[in-house]
């Protein structure tokens, strides 16, 4: 009978593959039948070798009757006294009594003996009394489901309650559920902890080996090759019901994933239906883990137990600190974490830099207000040196104070009076009685900015002169400054982008002299752990010739300062200090915003950090050590060929099935 479907060529071929054979006669159909997965063809398959098999065995009698050889003249041979295997019949009443039943009736000495034998007859074989195995299979199959005994127990076969377990999803809830699970495998990572990511992922292949098996079931294969094709299966299995956690894991952190895809997030009730389906595997009866013992018990003609089985797989358990994926996916992690920790050092770095800012040149109180104190020295020395008698009144000082018109002027010629001579040119340095003039700075280096100093000096001299009685206070220019009001009053407006351009001059300035700081502590700290080489040391008498992030130190910096100014008898190095601190505080009071970002930019950061430390701990399960990179790699493979079936699972091209 040639089948015209393909649901009656299953019927065919399991009716074919049922037949009553010899262990070596079904050997071969076996491993036909492994030639291909179509159900035609493995029909055809199971044919010829039955063909093949009958025509190898035929005997010699009826060979010879079929070359056409009269019987008298076929040779003789001696009776075989076994009858060969028939054909299965529908089964009558009269076919129970059998050639042996009819020879123990003849010999009932012999029958009893036998009886004995086989512990029972055939009432024990029936019922599962005698044979320990015989018992514990009856035993098991009556209370899985999964195993149909057969007649006297001697054939048991796989029930047809285990096919519903392998067909119990459908199409509109098996192909959402596989595309959710592989999209949990691709970006998962990027949002749950290793173990979170190995126990959905570990269901992943699960899931997909578990659906790929309908098909056997449904070509009723042998249990021997069941066994064979869902190894992968069991091992992902084992693994999963290992975690009594896994099923919370999944439940809580899956629809996550689900909702974060457009496309998806439509079938989340159809997903999640398939994932309770297969979560619920182990609920319902007959439990996939019978089943499995089922297909064992079958093929083995033995008792097995499940956690015999466990035993035998040796499955190793989810890892919980290191993420098992594909190794595309393993090296995307890795890049992440080496992203993760350049981020980290640059804003540690960043962090410190700006609290050495801080803490360098700003006086900051707990409640982090700025104290300016150091302008009454400054206001007081430059009076002292520069003012007529008549206006050094405290009611004159506090005007310079309160007005900022009129105290960038002050801070502008102090900053020329003072400090630039220290940056043009040759600088007495020593003590009085023995000194000697030395280069610092090489001239020229900054004469941009001291160009711009002179400007802003004669511009804001040139306003105060112009409008000698205008009053404009800090509060005002704070407005004005923030907002752009003064835009509409032509002497403010004036004022305001000069005083925006000192404060831009302030701010850029400092950031400049604070790399000369910078460098020269570097190369101190340096020296100090004994580990200045001979270029970094030649520059404590070599000139500063550019600006650049290098150690090296300032020139005689250890050396005094001889001067008319105030800064006599400070050393070098001090005077640098002074000098950048003083720029910074200028370029807050006047509202530079990239200097002010500077006072506040610590706490972004700060948040930053706890992110990325964050991150970093989830995808390595470790704290980030400055300067320490990524932690030793734990190796990918195993040396347990069950490890590399199931923790690499993902580089297995059966597995994405």
């Amino acid at each position: 009978m040639t089948p015209v479907s393909r649901t009656e060529a299953h019927r065919v071929f399991a009716d074919l593959y049922r037949k009553t054979r010899t262990p070596e006669h079904q050997q071969l159909i076996d491993e036909a039948i492994l030639k291909s997965n179509d159900v035609f063809i493995r029909i055809d398959l199971i044919r010829k070798v039955d063909e093949d098999y009958e025509n190898k065995n035929k005997p010699k009698k009826e060979e010879n009757r079929d070359r056409g050889l009269p019987e008298k003249e076929q040779p003789r041979r001696e009776v075989i006294s076994r009858p060969s295997t028939p054909e299965p019949k529908p089964k009558r009443s009269s076919d129970l009594v059998t050639i042996d039943s009819a020879k123990q009736k003849q010999n009932p000495g012999r029958k009893k003996s036998n009886e004995q034998k086989q512990g029972g007859g055939l009432l024990a074989g029936l019922f599962g009394g005698g044979n320990n195995a015989n018992s514990s299979i009856a035993k098991f199959a009556k209370e899985t489901g999964t195993i149909d005994i057969g007649l006297f127990g001697r054939n048991p076969s796989i029930s047809n309650n285990v096919e519903k377990i392998f067909r119990g999803l459908k199409e509109d809830v098996l192909i959402p559920t596989i595309q959710a699970l592989r999209v949990s495998e691709q970006q998962g990572w990027r949002i749950w902890t290793p173990l979170v990511y190995n126990i959905i992922n570990n269901f992943n292949k699960f899931f997909n080996a578990f659906a790929s098996l309908d098909a056997l079931i449904l070509d009723k294969i042998s249990a021997d090759i069941f066994l064979e094709r869902s190894l992968k299966m069991q091992m992902f299995y084992v693994r999963f019901l290992q975690r009594d956690d896994a099923k919370d894991i999944i439940l809580s952190n899956l629809p996550d994933i689900v909702k974060m895809d457009d496309k998806l997030t439509p079938k989340l009730n159809k997903i999640m239906e398939g994932v309770n389906y297969a979560l619920g595997l182990e609920n319902n009866k007959p439990k996939l883990s019978d089943a499995i013992t089922a297909f064992y018990i079958v093929a083995k003609k033995k008792m097995f137990t499940w956690p015999e089985i466990v035993t035998d797989l040796r499955v190793p358990p989810i890892q919980e600190h290191k993420f098992q994926a594909a190794r595309e996916i393993q090296k995307e992690v890795e890049i992440t974490v080496a992203k993760i920790s350049d981020d980290i050092n640059t804003r540690t770095f960043k962090k410190e830099e700006l609290q050495n800012l801080r803490s360098r040149y700003f006086s900051i109180d707990d409640k982090g207000k700025i104290s300016f104190d150091f302008l009454n020295q400054v206001v007081d020395d430059y009076m002292a040196h520069h003012m007529p008698e008549s206006a050094k009144s405290q009611t004159v000082k506090n005007s310079y104070k309160s007005q900022p018109h009129r105290l960038v002027y002050l801070l502008l010629r102090d900053l020329q009076t003072v400090y630039v001579n220290l940056i043009e040119g040759y600088v007495r340095l020593g003590d009085k009685n023995q000194n000697q003039e030395l280069l610092i700075i090489q001239p020229g280096l900054f004469r941009n900015e001291i160009d711009q100093l002179n400007s802003l000096v004669r511009t804001i001299d040139n306003f105060n002169k112009k409008f000698p009685s205008f009053q404009y206070s800090f509060q005002q220019y704070g407005m004005d400054n923030s907002t752009g009001n003064a835009a509409g009053d032509q002497i403010a407006g004036t004022i305001v982008q000069a005083l925006q351009e000192a404060s831009e001059f302030f701010g850029s300035f400092a950031g400049k002299l604070n790399i000369i700081i910078e460098n020269h502590l570097m190369a101190k700290v340096t020296e100090s752990k004994g580990k200045a080489n001979d270029k970094i040391a030649s520059t404590k008498d070599k000139v500063i010739e550019e600006v650049k992030i290098a150690q090296r130190f300032i020139p005689h910096y250890d050396k005094a300062v001889v001067a008319k100014e105030r800064i006599n008898g400070m050393k070098v190095e001090d005077v640098f200090m002074q000098f950048t601190k003083y720029l910074y505080n200028y370029a807050v009071i006047f509202k530079d915003p990239t200097t002010t970002s500077k006072l506040t930019a610590h706490r972004k950061i700060e948040q930053e950090l706890i992110k990325l430390n964050k991150e970093y701990e989830r995808l390595t399960y470790s704290t980030f050590h400055k300067d320490s990179g990524n932690p030793d790699p734990e190796p990918t493979g195993s040396s347990s060929e069950n490890e590399s079936n199931v923790a690499n699972d993902g580089s297995d091209s059966e597995d994405e099935s």
